[in-house]
């Protein structure tokens, strides 16, 4: 009988060690998933930011590009249609 504990402990020991391990096993692995995870989403979102602010310059540079050549051109018909003075 008394082998027989001892036997029982001996198993409950090595059970509460491999039961830790694999919780911290399981531990270490959440934590990288995580940390991958959100690593990932940054990089992605910064990168997607980027992105849109790259074309909202260009979008900006074009428009401003548009703009001042309808500016100038009617500036130049407003020119043409003012009267202008008369020689005396």
């Amino acid at each position: 009988m008394k082998n027989l504990y001892l036997i029982l402990i001996g198993l409950f020991a090595t059970s509460c060690a491999t039961i830790n391990s694999v919780i911290e096993g399981g531990k270490d692995i959440a934590m990288t998933t995580v940390d991958t995870t959100v690593k990932t989403a940054g990089n992605l979102s910064s990168a997607a930011l980027q992105d849109v602010s790259g074309i909202v310059t260009t979008v900006t540079e074009t428009y401003e590009g548009v703009i001042d050549t309808v500016v100038e051109n009617i500036d130049e018909q407003t020119d043409e249609l003012q009267d202008k003075p008369k020689d005396k």
